[in-house]
């Protein structure tokens, strides 16, 4: 074709002959290899091996004793052996001038106290049952050091919250070759002592609750806070 037969317009004319360069691919890594699984335990004994792998044993795990110095044992239960035979000289003592504050009365299993000047509704109310049980304590269990422990936190806690009417759980002593022994430690902290002053009666309680295994305690009212503000 004659020169003067070509287009007027080449734009693309200046790229003839030039040459492309491929672009380079990188290599990649090679994938990286999983770590081979444990096989795991075959039987109990490799499966605590391999449980306690890294463990290493104490020396003793045995805890000595402190020795125990015999005399003050011995002491200790005179000493307890003379408070209660104290307590016992003095309520015996009380009856017989007429200056006792609970009036106990006990029938086979069956037992009542109540202070002297207590009306006797409301004994018959609480023989009865008809007194709301607002909190109960279960001594099942208890040796007597702690069983006196959680009966006196208990009825000092019940009192503070303005509760009344309780039941103590204290057992009958079928099982014991002493016979009922915390019952009748139960009666004795009820009528003598610190928590006397913060009772009023108490009895067996019904079959239903415990029967004469268990004791409904009746509390004092707790004082009135005074209405006046104290100044500052």
């Amino acid at each position: 074709m004659a020169k003067s037969d070509e287009p007027f317009h080449r734009p693309f004319s200046k790229l003839k002959g030039i040459a492309i360069k491929k672009e380079r691919t990188e290599k990649q890594p090679p994938p990286a290899q999983t770590p081979a699984k444990k096989k795991p335990p075959a039987n109990n004994t490799e499966l605590f091996l391999h449980a306690m792998d890294g463990v290493r044993p104490i020396e003793s795990d045995c805890i000595v004793p402190e020795p125990v110095d015999a005399g003050s044992i011995v002491e200790s239960i005179r000493e307890t052996i003379r408070h209660q035979d104290n307590e016992v000289v003095q309520t015996l003592q009380a009856l017989v001038d007429g200056k006792a504050r609970f009036d106990v009365t006990c029938t086979g299993e069956y037992l009542e106290g109540h202070v002297v000047t207590l009306d006797h509704a409301v004994l018959k109310k609480l023989k009865a049952g008809e007194m709301s049980i607002q909190a109960h304590l279960d001594l099942h269990g208890h040796i007597i050091s702690e069983a006196q422990s959680a009966l006196s936190s208990f009825l000092s806690n019940a009192h503070a919250m303005g509760y009344r009417g309780l039941l103590v759980i204290h057992g009958r002593g079928l099982t014991s070759s002493q016979g009922p022994v915390l019952k009748e430690h139960v009666v004795r902290w009820l009528t003598r002592g610190s928590l006397s002053h913060l009772v009023l009666a108490f009895c067996s309680a019904r079959p239903c609750d415990g029967g004469t295994g268990a004791l409904y305690v009746l509390l004092r009212k707790r004082p009135r806070k005074s209405k006046w503000n104290r100044p500052l």
